[in-house]
């Protein structure tokens, strides 16, 4: 009876406690999502206020957690596709007659930063003007202000500008200190997402890529900004190399920025010269109804961010999964008033298998619509491997691609398993290949011999694919491939792509293809509701997300975090970039 009793008392407790969290949860999204009042009149010479977060995704997802963390990050969690609505939106209402924008500690990549950047050059054609201020500007937040009206610039804060660096952890040390050894099949002398297992230091191959593609975007920043401020390239490369920048005196001395200025002094600069002390944030903004024109002919856009796996997304954060993906295109195929598909790619691949299958229903949607694809920050490896049969692809010049190859890792635990924990293993087994992997050895001659023809298959399928795809010859394709990593504006020149641009260029691509002269956009996957997303997959992804945001903003580099919280969803053979491309 006692033991009943412990029992049904552990039980009671357990059950209480699953209650108690799911009014806390019900309780948060009321906080959240219903009590939101109607959206307020906007006022007459209004300006619109952006300030840029950290960390940036293409797609604005449902976060429950966002606004009850933002408070404390200092950021509202945002999407790109929010950022590019709210610009377009602003530049053809007659009440908004200004943007400012601050940039912050912006640190995501650098076509992200060419798409605002280049909303904001549209948004000036109306004639109205934008204004930048911030704190500290970082590389990439500096790039997309470059193109304001006038420039401010705490007095005591700095503009990072000393170019480019693409960081790579290497793992060998810790894992030689473990007593595990990673046995590696591969495809190419560029396939640098290896190198960190098995060296201590990157080989002269993708020394030289990673320098060709981060100096490609370095090099177009600079001459970017060069136009806008009117300073040679000659003096921009000259104080890049100095990193003369860390002080806001020289800040103005070099024309970098207009005018050194607290946020207070900026805003009355504003009221003084434009007449206007009307403010709109971007959220508060983009809740005022826009009117739109009814249109039975729908483009849709799909956004495909994260790493490539198979099955349904894990709750560690964004991945495109085959399944989910696979899903949200057969919905979309099966819509007859959907005429074209915007394919959204911002990945550094993954699986292979998993990217394999998704690229079959991209070929399969093509059959009955033009499907264009619009690269993000990267499209590689298996980001390139899913996109290449679309119809038409379009990157920004600072875009990431390429990264043709496959690989697959194999661990060795010999020496931890005997060595450190003293372990042995015994098998029975049917034939001397029945084991591929056992944890106490290592894979013998030839069982790697049959794990590297796999992985020359695989690679074969991929140049195949591409060939199809880009209408190249496999030789052709080959020459460029062998994992090599690219911007897009050599992937341009070697054909990888169609056309530089962002999204609005595909889109506009894809309407021409359909032969549309009206549409309506539809956006996919679809926003859940706020129960749904508090109690589903996205309450993890929402807790996880704004843990690598708190992270960023304790002076942590979120990059590493991400990229040992992947390993564990590396199943099969993997189609990935060179590891650890943190560009900052």
């Amino acid at each position: 009876m006692k033991r009943f009793l412990k029992y049904f008392g552990v039980f009671l407790l357990g059950f209480f406690s699953s209650i108690v969290t799911l009014v806390i949860l019900i309780a948060i999204s009321i906080a959240q999502f219903g009590s939101e009042k109607e959206p307020e009149p906007l006022s007459e010479n209004s300006w619109l206020t952006i300030n840029l977060p950290s960390v940036l995704n293409d797609k604005s997802e449902s976060d429950p957690f966002g606004e009850l963390f933002a408070g404390f990050a200092g950021q509202e969690p945002v999407g790109l596709n929010q950022i590019m609505t709210a610009i377009e939106n602003a530049q053809n209402n007659d009440k908004i007659t200004g943007i400012l924008l601050d940039p912050g500690f912006f640190a995501s990549g650098f076509g992200q930063a060419e798409e605002i950047r280049n909303a904001l050059l549209n948004f000036k054609k109306s004639g109205k003007p934008v204004v930048a201020y911030s704190e500290n500007y970082t590389e990439q937040g500096y790039y997309i202000a470059s193109v304001c009206n006038e420039i401010f610039l705490n007095p005591k804060g700095l503009i990072e500008f000393n170019g480019l660096s693409s960081g790579v952890v290497m793992y060998k040390g810790m894992l030689d200190k473990l007593g595990v050894e990673f046995q590696v099949f591969k495809v190419g002398k560029f396939k640098g997402a290896v190198e960190p297992f098995i060296q201590n230091q990157l080989s002269e191959e993708n020394k030289s890529q990673i320098r060709e593609y981060i100096n490609s975007i370095h090099n177009h920043a600079i001459s970017k900004i060069a136009l806008a401020r009117g300073i040679s390239i000659d003096s921009l490369r000259l104080i890049s190399d100095n990193g003369q920048m860390f002080l806001s005196k020289h800040a103005e001395k070099y024309k970098f920025v207009d005018q050194l200025g607290y946020k207070d002094e900026v805003e009355a600069w504003i009221d003084k010269k434009y007449k206007t002390k009307n403010q709109i944030s971007l959220r508060k903004f983009l809740k005022n109804e826009v009117e739109y024109k009814y249109s039975e002919n729908k483009i849709a856009i799909l956004y495909a961010e994260g790493e490539i796996v198979s099955g349904a997304a894990s709750q560690s954060g964004n991945q495109i999964a085959s399944d989910d993906l696979v899903k949200e295109i057969r919905k979309i195929r099966a819509n007859d008033q959907i005429k074209a598909l915007v394919l959204r790619v911002n990945s550094p691949g993954g699986s292979s298998l998993a990217s394999d299958i998704i690229s079959r229903e991209i070929e399969l949607t093509k059959n009955k619509m033009p499907v264009i694809v619009s690269f993000g920050n990267v499209a590689a490896s298996g980001g390139y491997y899913i996109s290449c049969l679309a119809d038409s692809i379009f990157a920004q010049p600072n875009s990431i691609t390429g990264s043709i190859g496959v690989f697959a890792l194999f661990p060795n635990t010999q020496k931890l398993y005997k060595e450190k924990f003293g372990l042995t293993y015994e098998s029975i087994n049917t034939g001397e290949n029945s084991e591929l992997w056992r944890p106490d050895q290592g894979i013998s001659p030839i069982q790697g011999a049959k794990i590297q023809a796999m992985v020359d298959q695989i690679y074969d399928d991929f140049l195949s694919v591409v060939s199809k795809g880009r209408k190249m010859s496999k030789e052709s394709v080959h020459e460029i491939a062998q994992g090599r990593v690219y911007s897009g504006l050599r992937a341009k020149e070697l054909g990888l792509i169609d056309g530089m641009g962002g999204i609005e260029r595909a889109i506009t691509s894809a309407s021409k293809k359909a032969k549309l002269k009206d549409y309506k956009i539809m956006v996919y996957p679809e926003p859940k509701n706020p129960f749904e997303a508090l109690l589903g997959d996205e309450f993890s992804d929402a807790f996880a997300n704004q843990q690598l945001k708190l992270a960023e903003e304790l002076g942590i580099n979120s990059s590493v975090i991400k990229e040992l919280q992947s390993i564990k969803s590396m199943q099969g053979y993997q189609m990935r970039l060179p590891w650890s491309m943190d560009i900052r």
